[in-house]
């Protein structure tokens, strides 16, 4: 597990209120209730969506490798972990993440809006083609071109680190019961900043108790699940935490959807996408 560095714990996130403070009181807690009720939110809505999934056609696509091979696959079915697999059992397991360029338009492909980054983040966009970084596990859509890459790759390590600070975040909360509040991939590493109220400074010696949790988790071998919802939805399902209710209301329009991931029992807002499971990230 790679280590987050102390900026993990700043707690600046986003503001709360006209005075850049947080609003009301707040103290942490191990097994806070907040956790369990999102859980119950969180049951509702991926149910949705996997409905939402099963009901798309099933028709057939034609995957096609940069080596000009082409793969048959059913929509809404084959997974790139499926391509990978099927290729070698090396490739799967080294695999991180899959770049996606559909050669068609698809009117099953939503839109979801990025929120889970601050004003001053840009989302960043590569040149050339439209691409689209994409779950190994989350099915294709329709015919595309697909690139398998690993970590040796400028995206691939920023999935790496992204999946890996929702693993510190998830650590933060065993531990501290903390609000999270943002937790960006970096150039070379991850942070996750927490909220932990005016009672609670982190000190030193809590740095190895934090990483004792994302080692456990990593054991776990959570999988990543992914969750397009609607504004509202988002609001209910972290309607406990008011630093990400902040960022939804901000950056989410209405009428629009966003998305969020789950490992765990960490349910977060984010754009994805992320690693297969837990366990890739050491």
């Amino acid at each position: 597990m790679a280590s987050a560095g102390r900026r993990a714990f700043a707690g600046g996130g986003p503001r709360i209120g006209e005075t850049g403070k947080f609003e009301g009181e707040f103290k942490c807690q191990k097994k806070p209730a907040f956790v369990e009720n999102r859980l119950k939110v969180w049951e509702k809505l991926i149910t949705k969506h996997r409905e939402d999934l099963a009901s798309k056609p099933r028709t057939p696509i034609k995957i096609t490798l940069p080596d000009g091979s082409v793969k048959d696959g059913q929509a809404f079915e084959t997974t790139p972990m499926n391509i990978a697999a099927g290729i070698s059992k090396n490739l799967a397991d080294s695999v991180v993440v899959a770049k996606v360029i559909y050669t068609e338009p698809l009117a099953s492909l939503k839109q979801c809006v990025v929120a889970d980054v601050e004003d001053d983040e840009p989302e960043q966009q590569e040149a050339g083609e439209p691409s689209m970084l994409w779950d190994l596990t989350r099915p294709l859509e329709g015919s595309c071109r697909l690139e398998l890459l690993k970590f040796d790759s400028v995206q691939g390590q920023d999935v790496f680190w992204h999946s890996s600070a929702h693993i510190l975040g998830q650590a933060m909360e065993r531990e501290f019961g903390c609000h999270l509040t943002i937790g960006p991939a970096l150039e070379s590493g991850f942070y996750y900043d927490g909220f932990f109220g005016p009672d609670k400074k982190v000190n030193d010696g809590d740095f190895a108790v934090i990483e004792k949790h994302a080692e456990a988790i990593c054991k776990e071998s959570q999988p990543f699940e992914r969750c397009v919802l609607t504004k509202e939805e988002a609001l209910e399902l972290f309607s406990e935490n008011p630093f990400k209710v902040q960022l939804i209301t901000k950056k989410v329009p209405d009428g629009a959807a966003t998305s969020c991931y789950r490992c765990g029992d960490l349910v977060d807002l984010c754009r994805g996408p992320h690693l297969p499971s837990t366990s890739r990230a050491k």
